[in-house]
C-alpha cells in the first residue's frame, strides 16, 4: 500500500476502495486524480465534560485512483 503526506495528513493510496471503507461526502479530495474515502470512524475523540478532542488514532483516510 502506497501513502501520501498532503497538509499534514497521511492518506493510503488505492486503486480500488478499501474493505468497510465509504465515500467522504462532508471534504473535499486533496487531489483532482482521486476520490476521498473514510473508514468511518470519528476523527476526533471528545471529552464529554470539556469538548476539547484528540485526534482518533483509529480513524483512516484513502485515496482512490479515479478510473
Amino acid at each position: 500500500m502506497e501513502t501520501v503526506t498532503l497538509n499534514g495528513i497521511t492518506y493510503e493510496v488505492h486503486d480500488t476502495p478499501p474493505e468497510g471503507f465509504t465515500p467522504c461526502r462532508t471534504a473535499a479530495s486533496p487531489s483532482g486524480r482521486h476520490t476521498l474515502w473514510s473508514n468511518s470512524v470519528p476523527r476526533y475523540l471528545f471529552d464529554g465534560e470539556n469538548k476539547k478532542g484528540g485526534i482518533n488514532p483509529a480513524h483512516r483516510w484513502a485515496l482512490v485512483k479515479k478510473g
